[in-house]
């Protein structure tokens, strides 16, 4: 028996059954999209973990393997980083701090994951 998702499912297409349809803005990609959801349901502080925005040096372009043939492979890769920028000046007086080991995405402050774990 497959496990189900118990948790609260959102999307912007608005014709998901179960799925609940947000207003918040679309970002250009789904880490910017994230980060924008989570500004929208108000959050203050922001942790990215896993926000590489660049291929690997044997030119993979995810951590698993590609996608079958009909899904993208991150084909607008080049385009992150203006839809970051333009997502950044949406998140103004929200602390987003960039906990990824490796990443291109340079908007924010780079700071070791159990760093940014720790209690402030």
């Amino acid at each position: 028996m497959q496990p189900v998702f118990q948790g609260e499912r959102v999307s912007i297409a608005g014709n998901i059954a179960g799925v609940h349809q947000t207003r918040a803005p679309k970002g250009g990609n789904s880490g910017a999209g994230a980060l924008l959801l989570a500004r929208h349901r108000d959050a203050t502080r922001i942790v990215l973990l896993g926000y590489d925005c660049q291929y690997s040096k044997d030119g993979t372009r995810h951590w698993h393997a590609d996608h079958r043939k009909g899904l993208g492979n991150c084909q607008s890769l080049p385009k992150f980083g203006g839809q970051f920028k333009e997502a950044a000046w949406q998140l103004a007086g929200v602390e987003v701090i960039n906990a990824s080991r490796e990443t291109a995405l340079d908007l924010w402050p780079r700071v070791p994951l159990e760093e940014a774990l720790e209690e402030r």
